[in-house]
């Protein structure tokens, strides 16, 4: 059955608003998630509502991919869009702490009041989006990816709301929703193959020959079975781990859920693993008995598996890579000003300088261009660009019959066409109208400008990038009262990081044994949380003198690359350099699940832009500053 969240205006107070929110999702858990309403039962009421709430906001967006026809044809694009409104209303929800809707506003009462990290959502939203597409998995390692998303990530959520005793219950409780989802698919075959879709991986289907599809039990059919089983069990085990670290309340609600889940493998196997003709069920009389001796202070015992005669390879665990890093208090958080030293920030910027561009110009994000030409600055030179059939081209932006704007103009055959009377350019230029040449990277566009001191080079200077097919891009544009040089100098000076934004970075270490004029090297760890970070370590190298490229070369999102360009624009109304940062962000991962977060690009890309763009609101100050003092004559070195 598909639930849909409503969104007429409340007329109930905000405390009867919220409450109201909070029955909705206990109805809703109690009807559909049983396993998961009565492990909640033995919980405290303050903490319960959490856990119905997050199963809530859940099992909405699960059933708007799983309703009837949802992922075929055409029905594909209407389903995307309700799961990225409904990802909106969710986000909305969160950030004004407020929702007309009151099962939303619950939901966002509980992500606000545990803290659990927005990441974690656009992790899960990424798989939802990714069963649109996908329906089948080659590997066990295919299925881990998408999983990390839709079930390990479900006992993130989760961990705040039970308030672990220490950071040694993340990894147990991943692997417990990892073993939840798996017995969900051992248990829900047919369900699927009417949706057509076949979570089993392929790879283990060809090597018993069992072919769910004939909806038969044989002897390769019973195999596998045991195969899989075998592999969920040892996800609860792994789960199990972290029961000690758990306060006794919410040890008694993981392990209830956790008996009762796992007892749905027993029923598979006592039905002979026939699970087409009837669901395998735990009785709701069964479920009630054993919260309630839980609820009597006695633990649920895990019943005990017979051996199985195919044992699995071991289970990989999904790596993680936060790490416990509180964020140091402001008046404990040692200065940098003694490293940041203007000497060694001057000598790298020297270099970079040095570095001959070719007259290569960035001017814009990929997307920017559509169908119609857009016009960009450049030195105070207005440059049209258009696409053509083999790629990008680029000439003054003025018509060189009455001197029109050629902005928004249209295209035909390859040859832009004026707006005022049609005049027709084409790439390879005419009478007092000289093209220029121009590129497409794939993530920015470039335009090549005749510069004085740079000699000119066939295409610009990239840097290595993770494999588009692989990554997540997306490029942020800020404008400032500056010079070029004064963008790269900032971004030369890392230093600064960890006390000017504190709120991205910390335990910022530039490793000078590692670091030349020409590279630095850096350890840092970027901050998602107050309390949890992801380390890093990373290079900054300038490929010419107006882009600067921080590469990171171990930890999280190896090989992903911030591309930070920077193109005169010309001097403003108030004869004050103007200058545009161009800022490419190329994220990739070999973490589970970020495969499934690309699906959710579109979600995911307004999110980088807005972090990038924070950090570009102080940044740009420090930059402007730079090009004040110099202006003013007052020297500092840099």
């Amino acid at each position: 059955m598909t639930m849909t969240s409503g969104t007429r205006p409340s007329t109930l107070d905000p405390s009867e608003h919220l409450a109201e929110g909070y029955r909705q999702c206990a109805d809703l858990t109690r009807r559909y998630g049983t396993t998961y309403y009565w492990g909640a039962a033995v919980l405290p009421v303050a903490q319960r509502r959490h856990v119905h709430a997050v199963y809530a906001l859940c099992r909405l967006a699960d059933d708007i991919v799983d309703a009837a026809g949802a992922t075929q044809g055409e029905a594909v694009a209407e389903t995307t869009r309700r799961l990225f409104a409904f990802h909106d209303r969710f986000v909305s929800a969160v950030e004004d702490r407020h929702s007309e809707d009151p099962l939303m506003a619950a939901v966002a009462s509980s992500v606000v009041e545990c803290g659990i990290e927005p990441e974690c959502f656009d992790r899960f939203f990424g798989a939802m989006a990714q069963d649109l597409d996908t329906d089948t998995y080659r590997t066990w390692e295919d299925l881990l990816d998408y999983m990390e998303g839709s079930a390990a990530v479900i006992g993130e959520m989760m961990l705040p709301v039970l308030r672990p005793t220490s950071v040694a219950a993340l990894a147990p409780a991943r692997s417990l929703g990892l073993a939840f989802q798996l017995t969900n698919f051992l248990r829900d075959v047919p369900e699927d193959l009417d949706r057509r879709r076949v979570y089993l991986p392929q790879e283990d289907l060809e090597r018993f020959g069992a072919d769910p599809a004939d909806r038969t039990v044989t002897p390769q059919w019973r195999e596998l079975m045991r195969f899989e089983i075998a592999r969920n069990r040892e996800l609860y085990r792994q789960a199990d781990e972290g029961m000690a670290h758990l306060p006794p309340a919410s040890e008694r609600c993981v392990r209830t859920a956790r008996v009762l889940y796992s007892r749905i493998l027993d029923r598979i196997e006592a039905a002979d693993y026939d699970v087409f003709s009837r669901r395998a069920r735990v009785p709701t009389w069964r479920k009630a008995a054993v919260a309630a001796s839980a609820l009597g202070g006695r633990a649920p015992v895990p019943t005990t598996p017979v051996a199985s005669a195919v044992t699995p390879g071991p289970t990989k665990r999904a790596h993680v890579p936060l790490e416990l890093r509180p964020m140091p208090r402001r008046d404990q958080l040692a200065p940098s000003w003694r490293d940041a030293k203007p000497t060694r920030i001057r000598r790298s910027l020297d270099h970079a300088l040095a570095s001959d561009p070719g007259g290569w110009y960035v001017v814009g994000p990929s997307s920017a261009l559509g169908s119609r030409s857009v016009i960009r600055s450049v030195g105070g030179r207005e440059v049209a660009l258009w696409r053509t059939s083999d790629g990008v081209a680029a000439g003054p932006g003025s018509c060189p019959h009455l001197g029109a704007l050629l902005t928004d103009c249209e295209v035909f055959d390859d040859q832009l066409h004026c707006r005022w009377h049609g005049l027709a350019l084409d790439k390879a230029g005419g009478p007092g109208w000289t093209p220029f040449a121009a590129h497409d990277d794939g993530v920015l566009l470039w335009v090549q400008i005749p510069t004085q001191g740079e000699r000119t080079a066939p295409l610009p200077t990239i840097t290595a990038r993770p494999d588009a097919a692989r990554s997540i891009a997306a490029v942020v544009e800020v404008a400032g009262t500056c010079e070029p040089r004064d963008i790269i100098a900032n971004r030369l000076d890392p230093w600064h990081g960890s006390w000017f934004h504190p709120y991205a970075f910390s335990h910022l270490v530039v490793d000078e044994s590692a670091s030349r004029e020409d590279l630095l090297t850096i350890d840092v760890t970027f901050r998602v949380s107050r309390r949890w970070g992801v380390p890093v370590r990373a290079e900054f190298a300038c490929p010419d003198a107006r882009t600067i490229v921080m590469t990171i070369i171990e930890g999280e999102g190896a090989g992903s690359v911030v591309e930070t360009h920077a193109t005169p624009l010309g001097l403003g109304p108030d004869g004050r350099p103007r200058t545009m940062m161009v800022e490419a962000t190329i994220a990739a991962s070999d973490r589970p699940g970020f495969a499934a977060a690309r699906h959710m690009g579109a979600l995911l890309r307004p999110a980088m832009r807005r972090t990038a763009k924070r950090l570009w609101v102080d940044d740009m100050v420090y930059a402007e500053r730079s090009w004040l003092v110099r202006d003013r004559g007052e020297g500092y070195g840099v």
